[in-house]
């Protein structure tokens, strides 16, 4: 067993006198106390009243052990109530007390063995594990079986005790060590479970299945007709590979345009929902290698807006991260969390190890984070709004990502606006058209009923998101953007920039040879619609970086050898029209979300980077040809993208202090 698995619901008994914590209370208290001389204020005070009398049965016993006040367990209880949750929920996820002292004291009062040793289960005891028990392989102490209760069961499990006079029918332990339990009895189930998990449900649509030598051969042999059609001297294959070029690249431009319009009239009216309403949300953050943000991260999910008690947040680290579980527990976050160790297996990716922690999940609704991120503070609080008055086909919303390191250099400064162009205006105008959308690898919220029905993550392809967004779209679910943000790190070295579009680019043509390998399908699932306007994604984000540097040599010989701006036939005249109208166009389309971008995210101090604007499209051109060829050597490869190396920038991006203390003397 890793030590990084050990104690995840970390427990700080001096957490409260931390500097950032010396002035909060023990539990947090509604902002507008009623009015005692009201009806409504009668009435709270009668409620408080009685919850002094008589402590909630899941908690009462505490008093009798002497490890908690009275009035702890009254403001326990009266949180409880205002946020939907059983009283032991509230206490244990506000840091209180100590999960072990908990249940350690539950069993002596139940009058049962606390098990926090090696606990062996029983063969089938997965099966009862989501009811909170599981069965024990025979022990010589008599315990059948294994419990971690909570809320009501508490008080059944009472009843089970008195009824059994004494025999040691159960043990209790706490919910930290019966995950654990859980994990390390079926190790061999949960690796093959998160790599093949998509292939489990539709085989056909999983790129380990699809990504064989034929299609690739396929695709490499277009690549190459494509390319030698461009230059080579027979004029009718020329003008057939262009015009079929010239329609691709059209409808992109359409979309690109089309979208930005459709963006300018997308609005979102802001909803609310109280506290006893909110569901469970569970937070997944993949994380290797990423000591360095741990103090951040820490602040991050501090700042969430959103009951503890509902809070189930998991960090999912590799075997061999001991740095990352060791800045965890650190560093580690108020709320209640867990860090799972993802068992070695292949491939080693975000994907797959997204996919260990979900059958860990308590919430309806699930997030997924990076670990640079620093989310809006109420960010899940409207995604559980607008998730319980949307249809239940809307499975998934997406928030914006924002660049906060934009201004150090025009690297970052063409990826933050590039950013403010995909977030803020094309994947809205896509949104409010109803066609699918290629996530964003983070700040993306679902419904797991729905992530559940579809298998999933691809645990082979190396940009999951946009590969999961299309599934979605295809299993007839709908994906929405929000008004929310996430502040994120750009990468401000050439080769690490290089590196992370080689894998986005691998990934987008991944997802293209397994979405379009059966083009009736294909169009069955999506309709024509929403069809061509996929294809016209794949042909704009794909096509476009590694045809068009060599598109734009052969306009220019054309101007300058040939008869683009000198047509001589009727014949030559609209195609010299035609060529010269999809330049324009595309230039348009490519400035168009950029300005619009700048504009609706305030980030006109970032305009000086917009000269760079040709090398960073030959940057992605040599990413996009770097990805064509690890496509055949090294096709499931993760190349990492290291963060926390750049100071990061004041959240509206104005000036270079850090945000955080550690940086200051990083």
């Amino acid at each position: 067993m890793s030590k990084a698995s050990v104690d995840y619901f970390s427990f700080d008994p001096d957490l409260r006198n931390r500097d950032d914590q010396r002035s909060a209370p023990l539990f947090r208290r509604p902002k507008s106390p009623p009015d005692e001389t009201s009806a409504d204020g009668r009435r709270a005070s009668h409620r408080a009243q009685t919850a002094l009398r008589a402590p909630p049965v899941e908690i009462s016993f505490l008093l009798d052990h002497g490890v908690s006040s009275r009035d702890t367990l009254d403001e326990a209880a009266a949180l409880a109530r205002r946020q939907g949750v059983s009283a032991d929920a509230a206490l244990l996820a506000e840091g209180v007390i100590e999960e072990k002292l908990f249940y350690r004291a539950l069993a002596q009062t139940l009058g049962v063995a606390f098990i926090d040793d090696d606990i062996e289960l029983a063969p089938g005891a997965l099966a009862t594990a989501g009811l909170g028990y599981m069965r024990l392989r025979d022990r010589r102490d008599g315990v059948r079986w294994l419990f971690a209760p909570s809320g009501t069961q508490i008080f059944r499990l009472k009843s089970v005790a008195r009824a059994a006079k004494g025999r040691p029918l159960f043990g209790i332990t706490t919910r930290t060590r019966f995950s654990e339990a859980l994990r390390e009895a079926y190790p061999r189930v949960a690796v093959y479970a998160a790599s093949h998990s998509v292939e489990q449900i539709d085989g056909d649509l999983c790129v380990r299945g699809s990504l064989t030598r034929k299609p690739l051969a396929c695709a490499t042999a277009a690549l190459i007709c494509i390319v030698a059609s461009l230059f080579a001297p027979f004029e009718a294959a020329n003008l057939a590979v262009a015009f079929i070029l010239a329609a691709a690249f059209l409808a992109s431009v359409v979309l690109r345009l089309g979208a930005c319009v459709s963006s300018a009239s997308a609005q979102e009216d802001e909803r609310w929902i109280e506290d006893a309403r909110l569901p469970v949300y569970t937070v997944v953050l993949a994380l290797y290698k990423e000591a360095a943000v741990a103090p951040q991260l820490a602040r991050a999910i501090d700042r969430f807006d959103y009951p503890r008690a509902k809070l189930d947040i998991k960090f999912v680290i590799e075997a061999d991260d001991e740095e990352t579980a060791a800045a965890l527990r650190a560093h580690p976050p108020r709320a209640p969390h867990e860090i799972i160790v993802a068992p070695d297996g292949a491939p080693r990716t975000k994907p797959r190890a997204l996919n260990i922690a979900m059958p860990l999940a308590r919430g309806a609704l699930v997030a997924v984070f990076d670990a640079e991120d620093i989310p809006d503070a109420r960010q899940l609080r409207r995604a559980a709004a607008l998730f319980a008055a949307a249809p239940r086909d809307v499975a998934c919303l997406q928030a914006s990502l924002v660049i906060d390191n934009g201004a150090l250099n025009w690297m970052t400064g063409m990826f933050a606006l590039e950013y403010a162009a995909l977030f803020d205006v094309y994947n809205k105008g896509l949104s409010r058209l109803g066609l699918p959308l290629f996530l964003g690898g983070t700040s993306n919220h679902f419904r797991l009923d729905a992530l559940r029905e579809i298998g999933f993550w691809d645990a082979y392809n190396v940009t999951e998101d946009a590969d999961l967004g299309l599934r979605l779209a295809r299993a007839g679910f709908a994906v929405r953007t929000f008004d929310s943000h996430t502040f994120e790190e750009a990468p401000a070295v050439f080769r690490a920039l290089v590196k992370q579009r080689t894998r986005w680019f691998k990934g987008w043509m991944q997802t293209a040879i397994v979405h379009c390998r059966h083009p009736a399908r294909f169009f069955a699932d999506l309709g024509a619609k929403r069809a061509f306007a996929v294809l016209a994604m794949f042909a704009g984000g794909v096509l476009g970086p590694l045809l068009g540097p060599l598109l734009m040599c052969r306009l220019a010989c054309d101007a300058v050898f040939g008869a683009l701006l000198r047509p001589t036939t009727l014949f030559e005249t609209a195609c010299c029209g035609l060529w010269c109208f999809l330049a324009l166009s595309g230039a348009a389309a490519l400035l168009w979300p950029l300005l619009a971008g700048m504009r609706r995210r305030r980030l006109s101090f970032l305009q000086g980077s917009l000269p760079y604007l040709p090398l960073w499209l030959f940057m992605l051109s040599i990413a996009c040809w770097r990805a064509f060829f690890e496509l055949w050597l090294r096709p499931f490869h993760w190349e990492k993208t290291e963060h926390g190396l750049t100071m990061r920038g004041h959240p509206d991006g104005l000036g270079e202090q850090p945000l955080f203390e550690h940086e200051a003397g990083a």
